[in-house]
């Protein structure tokens, strides 16, 4: 296994309010697997993205990366964590426009004190694996929407991660070029890595092996809605009656 989320809650303070987002979240995954986690906007799928993604840390429960529990551990120990364990691929690829496409890819790599001939080598090699080879000087404003997302992939996949986080990858391209960076998280799934997508595509989630639902902050599988509903007035009945009201009948 390597990601364990065990009754995972996630609440943000605002001013004197608690608001409450993700609400007693179990998941997990094996290595190798391709997994999408579907939700509407707003639903709490960014907010445990970041937290499987070592970015926050959950209010309560245990989140195990790669045999870590992220809650225990300091911010230096989570950065470096993110650099050694996490490949991040954004939905606006998040390229910096002085830099090469080689260079993008390369800077991770510097964060994690890899030589600089290695790092070469390592960047070279991962833009070769998604197909742009031929494409190492150009920057980000002489690339195509999909050779940028590309070029994202091979900065994530070039340190060799444990899992790699996608985040809306096909949100800013256009049809053809999704299905390309599609095809291509399948081909690295196919290889070997291990995928975990944020989407609220109902067709991009189809291509990952298994998919979950989130909403509201409470994960489900297909087909277990009732179950979810029931889950969430189970939850909003604790939250009242520990603020010492009377539980919600709505609903």
């Amino acid at each position: 296994m390597i990601l364990s989320c065990r009754h995972i809650y996630k609440t943000y303070i605002q001013g004197k309010l608690e608001v409450p987002v993700l609400k007693d979240v179990n998941f997990s995954m094996d290595k190798g697997e391709y997994v999408a986690i579907m939700g509407p906007s707003g639903s709490g799928k960014s907010t445990l993205m970041n937290l499987i993604g070592c970015l926050d840390k959950p209010t309560s429960g245990e989140l195990i990366l790669d045999g870590k529990d992220v809650s225990k551990l300091s911010d230096n120990a989570l950065a470096d964590l993110r650099l050694e364990k996490i490949g991040f691929v954004f939905q606006n690829f998040q390229l910096l426009p002085y830099m090469t496409a080689l260079e993008n890819v390369e800077l991770p790599l510097t964060y994690a004190g890899i030589p600089k001939k290695k790092r070469r080598e390592l960047a070279k090699a991962a833009l070769e694996r998604v197909g742009l080879g031929e494409r190492l000087d150009f920057k980000p404003n002489q690339l195509s929407g999909g050779q940028k997302q590309r070029t994202a992939i091979a900065r994530a996949i070039a340190n060799h991660p444990k899992i790699i986080l996608a985040d809306e990858p096909t949100g800013a391209l256009d049809s053809k070029s999704g299905r390309q960076v599609m095809d291509l998280f399948e081909e690295l799934n196919h290889s070997g890595s291990t995928i975990l997508m944020i989407t609220h595509d109902a067709q991009i989630g189809a291509r990952a092996q298994r998919r979950v639902e989130i909403r509201d902050g409470i994960l489900y599988l297909p087909g277990q809605e009732k179950e979810a509903e029931q889950k969430l007035r189970e939850e909003e009945s604790r939250a009242a009656m520990q603020e010492g009201g009377e539980p919600s009948d709505e609903g």
